[in-house]
């Protein structure tokens, strides 16, 4: 089935409507037309006829018929038919063809008050048909043309007043696109579908971004829930070998240091260093694992942060200089919070390290109270890429070669740090890498 556009519906229904229009006073002009020729033919006839009866009675009385016959002849063009009778009915002349059905008109002479005969006349019907004919001609040829420029002006209308101005204002629905200025001399309908439209664009957007916010919440949440079930299967792997390898570990651990002082060649030396080392750190990953699977609820308690940042920064400098970094505090004041020290701890010693492993020289711990208690921990180092910084907290997430590193520091640190009411952030800094750990305001009858 063809479809059949808007403006061809229209320009059909105005034309037949026009064609309709003209067709019903084309009947009227050629009704009335047709009435008024044949009133004046009748006219004519009838004046000829009056005409003929004055100049044709001294003829009739004296008898002179040649005269009448020249009379008649000189009417044979402007009637179809002419009479001259006397009053006894004889006729002195005639001209033309009787035409039956049509009026004939009767005209008598009189002398004297006497009548001494009449003249009959008869008009011809077909000039006045013909006429009418040819004017219904015209008037339907003009209607045609008429209707015919009429379809293409309103569809040329239609087209580009209308069809256009819709089809652009239904592209721009799209909340992608950029929105056109409405014609200043565009119709009424145009600009309140316009409207319409803008507000349907409004909805889609806010549609749009509802439907994106939920996908990302539901994202979020599935990670989320991907990662604790990572960290739950972890910490029952964990809690399963934890025992199996302590007393190996310990057993590897105790034996390397006790060979450790008697050992005199530097090879062996060095190997009994690496195997101690490697126990340390294997027994370091399972108490990882073991944290992360299942930390201990805290202890929390009104605390000065610059305290504990300067008994940690007194327990780590010998640690740190071992890897040639510096550890600074900025003594700000008391910076007092609600939290739990041992976390603190735990959670400055992650980042420090972190930081000293991916080489910064300079590590610098900076305890503040502004609008919130905070605790800045930043430092000189490479930073972060720039494809791990939005999966930072996230279990497993590493920068560090395979091997090195498990990925649960800073996972570990922002766990510990929302359990105790508090927020690690990550801080885009000029250089280095810069965390915030930032606290809810301490009420002023809690502080010490």
């Amino acid at each position: 089935m063809n479809r059949r556009s808007l403006a061809f519906r229209l320009t059909v229904i105005l034309a037949v409507a026009w064609f309709a229009l003209f067709l019903v006073l084309g009947g009227v002009i050629w009704q009335s037309t047709q009435r008024l020729i044949l009133e004046a033919q009748a006219d004519k006839a009838r004046a000829l006829a009056t005409q003929l009866a004055t100049i044709s009675l001294d003829a009739v009385l004296l008898r002179d018929y040649g005269t009448l016959e020249r009379y008649l002849a000189d009417l044979s063009g402007a009637v179809a038919y002419a009479e001259i009778r006397r009053a006894d009915g004889q006729v002195l002349g005639q001209t033309g063809q009787h035409l039956p059905g049509v009026e004939l008109f009767r005209v008598p002479m009189l002398a004297a008050g006497e009548q001494v005969g009449e003249v009959l006349a008869q008009y011809d019907p077909q000039p006045a048909h013909r006429a009418a004919w040819q004017l219904a001609g015209l008037m339907a040829l003009a209607l045609t043309v008429f209707s015919g420029l009429t379809f293409w002006a309103l569809r040329r209308l239609l087209l580009s007043r209308l069809v256009a101005p819709v089809a652009a204002l239904i592209e721009q629905a799209d909340p992608e696109r950029t929105v056109m200025p409405m014609a200043a001399d565009a119709p009424t309908e145009v600009a309140d579908l316009a409207a319409a439209i803008g507000g349907l664009r409004e909805r889609i957007s806010r549609h749009i971004a509802e439907a994106e916010e939920a996908a990302h919440a539901r994202n979020e949440a599935l990670r989320r829930l991907c990662s604790e079930q990572r960290l739950a299967a972890v910490g029952q792997l964990a809690g399963e070998v934890a025992h199996e390898l302590n007393t190996p570990l310990s057993n590897i651990l105790g034996y390397a240091q006790s060979a450790l002082p008697a050992a005199i060649d530097a090879e062996q030396r060095d190997a009994l260093m690496t195997i101690e080392a490697q126990a340390r750190r294997a027994g370091q990953i399972v108490r990882d694992m073991l944290t992360a699977a299942r930390a201990p609820a805290p202890s929390l308690q009104v605390i000065d942060l610059e305290t504990i940042c300067a008994a940690f920064v007194r327990l780590v400098t010998p640690l740190a200089r071992k890897q040639g970094a510096v550890i600074t505090l900025e003594p700000t004041g008391p910076v007092p919070v609600r939290g739990d020290a041992s976390r603190v701890e735990q959670i400055l010693f992650n980042l420090v390290f972190n930081a000293v492993q991916a080489g910064a020289s300079e590590v610098r711990l900076t305890p503040s109270i502004a609008s919130t208690p905070e605790l800045v921990v930043s430092d000189n180092g490479p930073g972060l890429p720039e494809m791990v910084r939005t999966r930072l907290f996230e279990p497993f997430v590493t920068t560090k070669p395979a091997g090195q590193g498990t990925g649960l520091g800073l996972a570990i640190s922002q766990r510990l740090a929302r359990e105790m009411g508090a927020e690690l952030e990550w801080v885009e800094p000029a250089r280095g890498a810069c965390f915030r750990l930032v606290f809810p305001p301490l009420a002023e009858e809690s502080a010490p």
